[in-house]
C-alpha cells in the first residue's frame, strides 16, 4: 500500500491533521496509524479539556485564536458536538510582581484580538462568589476561553476524515520506520506500507518512539493528575476556569461537582510511560492539594472527592513549554510535545502540520517557534503561563 501522508498517532492531534490534510487536498491518500483499539485512548482521553488563549508568548496564542475559532463552528465542520463552553478563563494572584507580569501578557494577548481583561478585587469577587479573595491583588479574565469534551474532538476529526477518505489502522504499532517504508505489527503480524510523508503524533510517547525510530526529541513525560469532587451545592452556573497563578490550583465546574488540578501534585513519570497505562491516581496527590485548594476555596471543607471518578494523565513536555511542529528527516514531520495544551490546539496543530506536509506556506506567522531545530540552536521561547 502507498500513500501521500502517513500519520503515526491517533489521538487528537493526529485526527486533527489527518482531517485538515483533505481539507487542503482532498484527493489526498491519508493513513493514521494507531496502537488502541479505537482514537482517543491515550493523553487526548485524559485532558481536562481546558481552552485559553491567556498565554504569555505571541506563538501559543496565535495557536489559541485559531484553535477557539474552528472549535466555535465544530459541530457544523465535523457533525460532533464537542461541547464548547465558553465562560471564560479567569487567573488570579496574590503577588504584585506577578500581577505586573500579568498585565504585561494582556497586552500581548490584546494585540492578537484575544478579549482578555484586568479585574479587580470587587470584579473576581462578583465573578466567582465562592472564591477567597482577601489576599489577591488582581486577575486577569477573558471570555473567548472555556472548556470542552476532548473525546468528542477527537471523534469528530476522525469521522470528518474518515468520510472523506482517510484510511485507518488501529492495534498498530509501528515498529520500523526508514526509507518512506514504515512497518508495523497488528494482530500479532508484520506489515508494512510506503508514504511520501510520515507524520509522528504520539503524544508522550513521542521521546520513546522517536528514540526507537533513530530521531531525537526532546520530550519529557510527566504525570498529572485531576481530582473529582462530589456534589457541591451552590455552584454558579456560568462559573470559569479558576487558576490560582501563584499556585497552579485550578478548577471547573464538572456537572454538579468541581474537576480539580493542582502542578504541585505532579509525579515523575517512569522512563518508559508504557510501564504503567493507564496510570493509577495517587491519593498524595490530595494530600499536595490540600492547602492552596482550601485556602482559595474553602467550600472544599465540607465536600468530598470522588477518587473513583478521578485520574492522571501524561504531559509531553519540551525545555520550552512550547510544542515541537516541523521536519526532523526529509520525509519525517513531528508534531508533538505541547505540554498539556494538546487538545486545546489540535486544531491549529492540524492545519500547520497539514500545510507542512504537503509543502504549503504556513498561514502562521510564529510557526518558527515550534521548530525542532530551535533546541539545538539556542532559540527556545519559553511560555511564562503554563499550569
Amino acid at each position: 500500500m502507498s500513500y501521500d501522508v502517513a500519520i503515526v498517532g491517533g489521538g487528537v492531534i493526529g485526527w486533527s491533521i489527518a482531517s485538515h490534510l483533505v481539507d487542503i487536498r482532498p484527493e489526498a491518500r491519508v493513513v493514521v496509524l494507531e496502537r488502541q483499539p479505537r482514537c482517543g485512548m491515550g493523553s487526548t482521553g485524559r485532558a481536562a479539556g481546558g481552552v485559553r488563549a491567556q498565554f504569555g508568548t505571541r506563538a501559543n496564542v496565535e495557536l489559541s485564536v485559531r484553535s477557539i475559532r474552528e472549535f466555535e463552528s465544530f459541530q457544523r465542520l465535523t457533525g460532533v458536538d464537542c461541547g464548547f463552553r465558553q465562560c471564560g478563563y479567569l487567573f488570579v494572584t496574590a503577588e504584585g510582581s506577578r500581577l505586573a507580569q500579568m498585565l504585561d501578557l494582556v497586552a500581548v494577548q490584546r494585540d492578537l484580538d484575544v478579549p482578555s481583561r484586568i479585574l479587580d478585587l470587587e470584579q473576581i469577587q462578583q465573578l466567582v462568589p465562592i472564591l477567597n479573595v482577601r489576599d489577591l491583588v488582581g486577575g486577569t479574565f477573558s471570555s473567548s476561553d472555556g472548556f470542552l469534551d476532548p473525546f468528542s474532538v477527537c471523534v469528530g476529526y476522525e469521522r470528518k476524515a474518515r468520510a472523506a477518505g482517510v484510511h485507518a489502522e488501529y492495534g498498530a504499532e509501528v515498529t520500523s520506520l526508514g526509507g518512506r517504508v514504515v512497518e508495523f505489527c497488528q494482530n500479532s503480524q508484520t506489515h508494512s506500507l510506503e508514504a511520501d510523508v510520515f507524520v509522528l503524533a504520539t503524544g508522550h510517547w513521542s521521546a520513546s518512539n522517536a528514540g526507537n525510530l533513530g530521531y531525537d526529541l526532546p520530550i519529557h513525560p510527566s504525570l498529572h493528575q485531576l481530582a473529582m469532587t462530589e456534589r457541591c451545592p451552590g455552584l454558579p452556573g456560568d462559573l470559569p476556569m479558576v487558576v490560582d497563578a501563584d499556585t497552579t490550583f485550578h478548577f471547573r465546574r464538572e456537572g454538579e461537582g468541581l474537576l480539580i488540578g493542582f502542578d504541585g501534585g505532579e509525579v515523575e513519570a517512569s522512563r518508559d510511560p508504557f510501564e504503567e497505562d493507564p496510570p493509577k491516581f495517587s491519593d498524595g496527590f490530595l494530600e499536595a492539594l490540600a492547602i492552596p485548594a482550601l485556602h482559595r476555596l474553602p467550600l472544599l471543607e465540607a465536600v468530598g472527592f470522588a477518587t473513583d471518578r478521578s485520574w492522571t494523565g501524561y504531559y509531553a513536555d519540551t525545555p520550552d513549554k512550547h510544542g515541537i511542529i516541523g521536519w526532523i528527516d526529509d520525509c519525517v514531520l513531528a508534531a508533538v510535545g505541547f505540554g498539556g495544551h494538546g487538545v486545546m490546539h489540535s486544531p491549529a496543530v492540524g492545519a500547520a502540520a497539514a500545510e507542512m506536509a504537503l509543502g504549503r506556506n504556513s498561514s502562521f506567522s510564529y510557526i518558527d517557534c515550534f521548530s525542532p531545530h530551535r533546541f539545538k540552536e539556542g532559540k527556545l521561547n519559553v511560555e511564562p503561563l503554563t499550569i
